[in-house]
This record gives C-alpha cells, sequence and structure tokens, in this order.
C-alpha cells in the first residue's frame, strides 16, 4: 500500500509538472518576443529532468543523473533569469 502511495504521488506530481509546462508554453505561444522559443525549449527540458528525477525517487527510472539535473537547472536559472532581464 505504502508503494502504491508514493506511486500515485509521483503521478500527481508529474501531472503537476506537465500542468505547469503546458500553461507556460501556451503563454508563450500567445506572445511573439524574440527569445521565447529558447524559453520554450528551457521549460520543456526541465519538465523532463523533473519527470526523471520524480520517477527515479519512486524507483521506476535508475538513468537519472543528479550531477546533470543540478548543472542543467543552475544553467536553466541564470538563461531564465537573462530573459526576464530583457523583457
Amino acid at each position: 500500500m505504502a508503494e502504491e502511495s508514493k506511486e500515485t504521488k509521483a503521478l500527481d506530481k508529474i501531472s503537476e509538472i506537465m500542468n505547469k509546462l503546458q500553461k507556460t508554453l501556451d503563454k508563450e505561444g500567445t506572445e511573439s518576443k524574440e527569445g521565447h522559443k529558447v524559453h520554450s525549449w528551457l521549460e520543456e527540458h526541465r519538465a523532463i529532468h523533473e519527470i526523471k528525477r520524480t520517477l527515479h525517487e519512486v524507483g521506476k527510472f535508475d538513468k537519472f543523473d543528479s550531477a546533470a539535473y543540478d548543472k542543467f537547472m543552475k544553467d536553466y536559472e541564470k538563461v531564465v533569469n537573462d530573459l526576464d532581464d530583457n523583457d
């Protein structure tokens, strides 16, 4: 039962990640500012990394690399902050 609860929580988290990604992509699809394609790409890859991490946490994905995740998130934050500063 605890395993099912962990998996249910993981599915809920993945659903949240996907909903957040969809909202971001929908918003950016309506705006034509330069840099939004880069931001969309970053958001998609952030979601992929977070889903991999979530699946890894419940033992359903063995190839999660926390160092690669941490590096991506650091780079992600820098680029997104730079894009936001240019808006």
